[in-house]
């Protein structure tokens, strides 16, 4: 059984527009690869200000508890990806597109129990698989799971690509495709470097340095997760499917560490914004007391 995992994130759902061109993507799929299974990992509708933005679900329980319990937080926060999950695998239907829904506690994401900040340790695709030999398009809410005693738990920020490189590791797929509003990973922020291009393919190391320093296409999590599997990524445009976007694979390391020596180029740049630096000269008596009041401290 051939199975693609794809992602799409909350530009690509935040709208029933959008979500149409979510649509057709999986629809021109399922046309041109007939024997070919598609699972479907989707973040919450929109960003902050969005209706059902997860921003705007903490603010529910934030208007009214500077401090909520954690546990309640991420049962609130899980709402986000069910509500857009829901909404598509109806807009998938009404196509003619068999596709069921599953959250992540459904799809048999088991995690650590750290509310907010949970870790997957284990995925059963029972259900997963089942729901495919049915020939469904299976939908899956992204950035949440569940303990080994039912909790509900969320998995932190780029929660969702963790979800669908993870996923894609229990089906062994060779390849997942993350679908955003821009064409691929950029040699820098277009929006204050116009003349900032698409890059074909970059390696695992590369990109994760890049997420790290500041670059939002995808989490470092989900990068390093699969380079262990050997996992293709792809970034693509949801508005823009037919553009190849940019590659994340071993090949890509040889290819560009080729590009490198030939060109002698940096592959991009990435910052953060709001960054504070501080220093602090000292001698090196005074250096070695500092290290030892932090150490007692610590």
């Amino acid at each position: 059984m051939e199975i693609l995992v794809q992602k799409f994130g909350g530009t690509s759902v935040g709208s029933y527009e959008k979500m149409n061109e979510v649509c057709k993507i999986i629809k021109a799929y399922k046309e041109t690869y007939k024997d070919l299974k598609l699972v479907v990992v989707v973040s919450a509708m929109g960003r902050k200000g969005s209706p059902y933005a997860t921003d705007t679900l903490i603010s529910l329980l934030s208007e009214i508890n500077d401090q909520p319990n954690k546990r309640e937080l991420d049962m609130i926060m899980s709402c986000g990806e069910i509500i857009s999950g829901t909404v598509l695998t109806n807009m998938l239907q009404v196509r003619n597109i068999k596709a069921t829904f599953l959250t992540g506690y459904q799809a048999g994401i088991i995690t650590t129990n750290n509310f907010s900040d949970a870790k997957i340790l284990d995925i059963n695709t029972e259900r997963i698989l089942k729901e495919l030999n049915d020939n469904n398009v299976v939908v899956i809410a992204g950035f949440q799971g569940k303990t080994e005693d039912g909790e509900i738990t969320t998995l932190g920020r780029g929660g969702s690509d963790t979800s669908a490189v993870a996923i894609g590791k229990a089906l062994n797929c060779s390849r997942v495709e993350i679908y955003t509003d821009v064409d691929g990973i950029m040699t820098a922020d277009p929006r204050i470097e116009p003349d900032a291009k698409v890059l074909d393919c970059i390696d695992y190391e590369e990109v994760f340095q890049m997420a790290e320093k500041g670059a939002k296409v995808i989490h470092p999590r989900a990068v390093s997760l699969a380079r262990s599997a050997n996992i293709t990524l792809s970034i693509k445009n949801t508005l823009n499917p037919e553009f190849a976007g940019t590659r994340i694979c071993t090949e890509c390391q040889r290819e560009y560490m080729e590009y490198e020596v030939k060109n002698s180029l940096m592959t991009a740049v990435a910052h953060k914004d709001k960054v504070a630096q501080v220093k602090i000269k000292a001698s090196e008596d005074d250096f070695t007391n500092i290290l030892n009041d932090i150490e007692k401290k610590t």
